[in-house]
């Protein structure tokens, strides 16, 4: 039974490439562009992994935000998240990896968009397979 990742995203080509890179190795996708019932989907879904997205609907800490809930819900706090955004190149920040934290930031994982698929697929066999 393949593994499940599901995708936050407000960018319907995020998405779409996304899916098609991890379909490509296996995987079964499952997508929202709207992080307002991303939970439930999520749950739906019968997510093992996250793809999130940070800055969504002109809000820049969205993802940060829905991060810190699922994280909250004990059905589905177990689940990794890969944090994949471009905040860095769009606001000029800095974050990193080392930025990860139980509060703040609690995802597994942080990756800049535009990184080559094959980071994507590393980072998703670390936590899947």
């Amino acid at each position: 039974m393949p593994k499940k990742i599901y995708i936050i995203d407000d960018d319907p080509d995020i998405i779409e490439s996304n899916t098609m890179i991890l379909e490509k190795e296996g995987y079964e996708v499952g997508a929202t562009t709207n992080p307002d019932d991303a939970e439930k989907k999520i749950i739906d879904a019968k997510a093992d992994l996250i793809i999130l997205d940070v800055m969504m609907k002109g809000n820049t800490t969205e993802g940060f935000e829905l991060a810190r809930e699922l994280k909250k819900n004990e059905m589905i706090k177990n689940i990794p998240i890969i944090m994949q955004t471009s905040i860095n190149q769009e606001k000029n920040y800095r974050f990193s990896d080392k930025d990860k934290d139980d509060y703040f930031m609690p995802v597994e994982e942080f990756l800049e968009k535009g990184a080559k698929p094959e980071v994507l697929i590393n980072l998703v066999k670390k936590y899947l397979d």
